[in-house]
């Protein structure tokens, strides 16, 4: 093995640091994922119960909403310019 050990699996053998760093960034990529898609879900639901179904079609729980809401909080938003009529 050419990598230091950074965890165990499941069955007991290494896994070495770089391979624990890349299944960290899958992860926070797939999360990043599951948030920008309960962002649209929301944004294109006709209603509240059309947002809810499509959420869970989709698999996002009210862990991912919840995720997503506080990002997009934190997120400094864009302002509109006023269009000329």
């Amino acid at each position: 093995m050419t990598g230091r050990i950074g965890a165990m699996s499941i069955d007991g053998t290494p896994i070495s640091e770089a391979d624990v760093a890349r299944m960290e960034a899958d992860e926070a990529l797939h999360s990043e994922w599951q948030r920008k898609a309960a962002r649209v879900v929301a944004a294109s639901a006709v209603d509240v119960e059309d947002c809810r179904l499509l959420l869970s079609i989709l698999g996002l729980d009210r862990d991912v909403v919840a995720d997503a809401r506080g990002a997009s909080a934190t997120k400094p938003t864009r302002k509109r310019r006023a269009t000329a009529a």
